[in-house]
C-alpha cells in the first residue's frame, strides 16, 4: 500500500474557508487548553446515492472496542502538552443525513454534529468522530484509492473528527491498514488542538504520514493496555492488539520530519 496523508484540514474563519485561503500554520507551542470531555461516534445513515450508506454495525463495534483501548494512551501522550481527560461515549441511535449524489461539504458536516449535539443532548463536553463510508465524499476532504486525506478534525458547536475508511471487515488490529491510523491520528490532533485554529501543534503530523510517507511510526499496545513498543514498519514482526499513530513529543511538534526519538517511546508514566 503506497503512502498515504492524513490531512488536518482547519480554516481560521468561514471567509477563509469561502476563499480557499490556505490553512494557518501550526506552531509548536500550545496556546489553548486541551480537550477534557467525551467523544461520541456518529452513526449515520447518509442518503443521496441509492440505498442510505451506512458504515456496517460490525464494523462500528470494532471502531467502538478499539476506541475504547486507545483513548487511555492517547490521552497519556497528549498530556505532554497540557492537561486532558478522554472518556468514550454510549453508542447514539442512528440518524439520517442528506447527501446530493453521494456527496457533501465540510460545512453539511458540521451543520449534522450540531444537530446532533442538540438531539442528543450531548453538552459542551462532547467530541464527535464521523467515519465516511467507501463510496462516499466529502468534497473538502476527498481520497481515492488510499491516496489522499485520510481525515481532519474541525470545530462545529462541539470538536470533531472525520475519517475516510478504506474498507469493511474490521478487526482491532486493523492488520490491512482500514481504519485505525486516522482515527487515532484525528483523535489525538482534536485532542490537543480542540479548536482547530493553529494554537496547539498538530502532534501526529511529524511522526505520521504527512512526514513519513510510508515510513510513518506507530505505537503497539497489547489488549491489557501494555505498551508493547513502536516502530516505522508495518505491520510488526510481534504480535499486538492494537495500534495508534505515533504522537510527537513536544520538543519536535513542529518537526517534518519528525526524529524516530520523538516518535518511538511510551506513554509518560507507563
Amino acid at each position: 500500500m503506497g503512502a498515504r496523508v492524513c490531512v488536518t484540514r482547519r480554516w481560521k474563519t468561514t471567509r477563509d474557508r469561502a476563499l480557499g485561503r490556505a490553512p494557518t500554520p501550526p506552531t509548536a507551542s500550545v496556546s489553548g487548553p486541551l480537550l477534557s470531555g467525551t467523544v461520541y461516534l456518529a452513526n449515520l445513515a447518509f442518503t443521496g446515492a441509492g440505498a442510505p450508506a451506512t458504515v456496517a454495525a460490525a464494523d462500528s463495534a470494532v471502531v467502538r472496542a478499539y476506541l475504547g483501548h486507545v483513548l487511555p494512551p492517547i490521552s497519556a501522550y497528549a498530556s505532554q502538552y497540557g492537561p486532558n481527560s478522554l472518556a468514550l461515549g454510549p453508542p447514539l441511535p442512528l440518524r439520517t443525513v442528506a447527501t446530493v449524489g453521494g456527496e457533501y461539504s465540510d460545512a453539511d458536516l458540521q451543520q449534522w454534529v450540531n444537530a446532533l449535539v442538540i438531539a442528543e443532548r450531548l453538552g459542551p463536553g462532547a467530541a464527535i468522530l464521523v467515519l465516511n463510508p467507501p463510496g462516499l465524499v466529502n468534497r473538502d476532504a476527498k481520497e481515492s484509492g488510499g491516496v489522499g486525506v485520510l481525515g481532519y478534525h474541525g470545530l462545529a458547536t462541539v470538536p470533531y473528527s472525520f475519517v475516510n475508511l478504506l474498507g469493511s471487515g474490521f478487526a482491532l488490529g486493523d492488520p490491512t491498514d482500514l481504519y485505525a491510523e486516522a482515527v487515532s491520528h484525528e483523535i489525538a490532533e482534536m485532542t490537543v488542538d480542540p479548536r482547530a485554529d493553529g494554537s496547539n501543534p498538530e502532534v501526529c503530523d511529524g511522526c505520521g504520514t504527512n512526514c513519513q510517507g510510508a515510513a510513518a511510526f506507530r505505537a503497539y499496545f497489547s489488549l491489557a493496555g501494555l505498551y508493547l513498543g513502536s516502530g516505522n514498519q508495518f505491520p510488526p514482526s510481534s504480535p499486538y492488539g492494537v495500534f495508534l499513530s505515533a504522537i510527537a513529543r513536544p520538543v519536535a511538534a513542529s518537526a517534518c520530519p519528525a526524529p524516530a526519538s520523538a516518535c518511538a517511546y511510551p506513554p509518560p508514566g507507563k
